[in-house]
């Protein structure tokens, strides 16, 4: 339940005594009169004079409440539809209102102001959230200050003056689209696995029809290179052991085969040429002259049974097994074994951030004066900008920590240092008090000596910060913000002393930002007379960019800062 808020604050009867007084009031009060019958009237908000009390027909007196007030509330009780009305925003608004006829306040007799104001937000914003999907809160937000324009004026008396949503899914929408995006990335990577296998399968086709084909054109050679010379089996055993070197056991066994029918042939031969001696002799059919050359001839025929046998020829002392062939298919000329070659090579070098590559800490410090308050929404809006680049960044956003700091009398947190994902918080600003620069310097000195002492707790390796300051007012604290500054980046005495790039729109004197900067290069303001809604939005352009960059240079391993002016935005110390 929303806090109530009662606009009349006192109601009284006009007293008409002599020596009544008249009760005064406050500037943020009004006083309204009604008569018996129910007519209502204000003297210019102004309490009536004792004559006039005496002489009115006046009878209650109202004290109504005119002041300023801002409240924050989520519609949760009320979401509102998206586009089908299947799943539903939760907006947080930040609201401004005033009274500004306290008659009508009475007329209506409004007790309590927050339901006439909520109950206005929501009758305007449902038809036009309705025009969006769940995923175009951004988009819905944009028609929602559009609509908003310069402020609604209500039939209840009372003006709607500032006003800014954020909208984001409900729970049941958030659990939508994470399951919408995760099928998306199964879909994407299931394409990406297929596209890889069907690559693999045309490499692999590709292998093996160049391995057919060699063999094909080895097997041709070989038979060109053979022709018409004869092969004997020793031979062919030979070609068949150089062709499977495992099958030695095999080959030495049809080696011993083949030499044992060569010799039971050789053997039948000797015997037939004896008998065929002996029977020429013994029939007397040869002269005694020839039986001497003949006999000579008969013996060395018997005498080949020593034939020598076709084998392999001797194996080298010590050598046991077939020589391996080398890579390239051929056996070593000194028959020794030798192992493979292995080649090497390296992946090239990863873009992707790992922890070893450090963090980047970068601070925003952004002026929310009351001298800002006419672009409050579009320095908001830049912020909402930035964390949608970083989101979009992903595969950068891990180098990056960011925070945002708001400034004005008092410093803000709007964002703590982290990590920005997709389930972070956009953070938002409120125009409010003067500007005080000496808080600003001051947080910023104590922020950052715990902020970088915890990133170096969990990472090692964290890079110089990085403040972006932006202005658009002159320091309301005189000279008294320059010692705290001087201590926030002198590099001699602070340890983490960052570097500063500061910028300037509207009021911001060019001489101060030249003064804040660290680097004449790092402070820039708007160019004079140009449009201020313009240039916020191209600073927080160019500063998406900066800041990506600065993750990509760590990703890359590069140290360096390279900031360079926005497009609209010219040097300070230049105009100074």
């Amino acid at each position: 339940m929303t806090t109530p808020l009662p606009l009349i604050l006192e109601v009284s009867p006009v007293a008409r005594g002599p020596f009544t007084v008249t009760r005064a009031t406050t500037p943020s009060r009004a006083v309204v009169y009604a008569t018996g019958g129910g007519e209502v009237t204000s003297f210019d908000g102004k309490p009536m004079r004792w004559s006039q009390q005496a002489l009115s027909p006046y009878r209650t007196r109202y004290d109504v409440d005119t002041g300023d007030h801002r409240r924050r509330a989520e519609l949760r009780s009320t979401p509102l539809p998206s586009r089908g009305d299947v799943h539903f925003f939760v907006a947080t608004v930040d609201v401004a209102f005033r009274v500004h006829d306290p008659c009508e306040i009475v007329r209506r007799n409004v007790t309590d102001a927050m339901p006439i104001v909520y109950g206005a937000i929501v009758d305007r914003f449902v038809p036009i959230t309705r025009s969006f999907g769940i995923e175009q809160s951004a988009q819905a937000e944009d028609a929602l200050r559009q609509h908003f324009g310069s402020g609604w004026v209500l039939p209840e008396g009372i003006t709607i003056f500032a006003l800014s949503p954020r909208l984001l899914p409900d729970e049941a929408a958030s659990r939508y689209l994470r399951e919408k995006v995760e099928a998306s990335r199964t879909v994407e990577l299931n394409r990406v696995r297929h596209d890889v296998h069907v690559q693999q399968a045309m490499h692999q086709g590709q292998l093996e029809q160049m391995q057919q084909h060699h063999r094909i054109q080895a097997a041709r050679t070989e038979l060109t290179e053979l022709g018409d010379r004869p092969l004997d089996p020793a031979e062919l055993i030979r070609l068949h052991l150089a062709r499977n070197p495992q099958d030695t056991m095999a080959a030495m066994q049809l080696l011993a085969a083949h030499e044992q029918a060569m010799l039971q042939r050789q053997d039948l031969h000797n015997q037939q040429t004896t008998e065929l001696f002996r029977f020429l002799v013994e029939k007397d059919l040869i002269l005694a002259a020839d039986v001497e050359p003949m006999l000579a001839h008969t013996m060395r025929r018997l005498g080949a049974t020593d034939v020598r046998p076709l084998g392999l020829p001797a194996a080298p002392a010590g050598w046991t097994q077939p020589p391996v062939l080398d890579p390239a298919g051929h056996v070593p000329a000194d028959g020794r074994d030798k192992p493979p070659a292995v080649i090497l090579e390296q992946d090239p070098k990863s873009r992707v951030w790992t922890p070893a590559a450090g963090v980047q800490p970068v601070y925003v410090m952004v002026d929310e004066s009351a001298d800002v308050a006419p672009w409050i929404g579009d320095l908001s809006n830049g912020l909402h900008t930035l964390h949608d680049a970083l989101v979009q960044a992903a595969d950068v956003s891990p180098a990056i920590r960011l925070a945002v700091l708001g400034f004005a009398d008092e410093v803000a947190s709007r964002l703590r240092m982290d990590v920005v994902t997709a389930g972070s918080q956009s953070p938002w600003l409120t125009p409010r008090g003067p500007a005080n620069y000496a808080n600003a310097f001051e947080t910023l000195l104590d922020s950052i000596g715990h902020d970088i002492e915890t990133l170096k707790a969990q990472q090692p390796n964290v890079r110089r910060p990085i403040v972006f300051f932006l202005s658009g007012s002159a320091p309301r604290d005189g000279e008294s913000w320059t010692s705290p500054y001087r201590r926030l980046v002198d590099r001699a005495s602070h340890r983490y002393a960052p570097n500063v790039v500061a910028c300037g729109i509207g009021a911001a004197p060019p001489a101060l930002i030249a003064t804040i900067a660290t680097e004449p290069a790092f402070g820039f303001v708007m160019v004079p007379d140009s449009d201020v809604h313009a240039a916020i939005a191209q600073y927080w352009r160019a500063l998406a960019v900066s800041v990506i960059d600065s993750g990509r240079a760590l990703i890359d391993g590069s140290g360096e800062l390279t900031i360079s002016p926005p497009v609209g935005f010219r040097i300070a110390s230049e105009l100074v």
